[in-house]
């Protein structure tokens, strides 16, 4: 009896470990603006070091957040994943932006401390979430001072764009708006003398 019993039990583990099924992981990757040599903002040198991005603590995760709409519910998205740290990989991609706006400009991420820079610029990100089918959002406070450590200018972004309902076109919403916060902090680096 204890035999049958091991057997049956011993088929019922297998079968749950056979069929259970568990959903590959997506990963996804936030993009380059591809027409930033269209417009290019200064042709002077100077330096510029992006800082790491500073999250909210709903963001700083590898999941990818989800919002609705009618409730202040956020849900995490367990399979659809960034495929890098969300806040080194936004301060790659800033970098990268403002090097196409500036390119006589070195712009590059700030990793060490002895690093000097002509600029450094402080970016704060409040919200980046989206809503199924309706729009994406990206609202952020970004700072950039001089190597005297004085603000030489702050301000706030907030940008709204549609998507539908998968997160391929959340990751090139959200590219895009921070392509756009890019192109705000190139136009005032241009215009700062220094």
């Amino acid at each position: 009896m204890m035999k049958k019993i091991g057997i049956i039990f011993g088929l019922i583990l297998v079968a749950g470990c056979l069929g259970g099924y568990s959903p590959d992981n997506r990963f996804y990757s936030l993009q380059i603006i591809g027409n930033a040599a269209d417009k290019v903002l200064s042709s002077k040198n100077f330096s510029v070091g992006v800082k790491e991005i500073d999250l909210p603590d709903y963001l700083d995760r590898p999941q990818i957040v989800i919002t609705e709409s009618s409730s202040p519910e956020v849900k995490l998205a367990e399979h659809d994943r960034w495929g890098n740290d969300l806040s080194a990989m936004m301060q790659r991609i800033v970098a990268a932006d403002l090097s196409a706006y500036l390119p006589k400009a070195e712009v590059k991420a700030k990793t060490e401390l002895v690093e000097n820079f002509d600029y450094l610029l402080d970016i704060q990100i409040v919200r980046m979430d989206f809503v199924w089918n309706e729009k994406a959002v990206l609202e952020a406070w970004w700072y950039l001072t001089n190597n005297d450590g004085k603000i030489i200018k702050r301000q706030k972004f907030y940008e709204e764009e549609s998507v539908d309902k998968d997160f391929a076109s959340f990751v090139e919403a959200e590219s895009k708006m921070l392509g756009n916060m890019s192109y705000n902090i190139a136009q005032a680096l241009a215009k700062v003398k220094k």
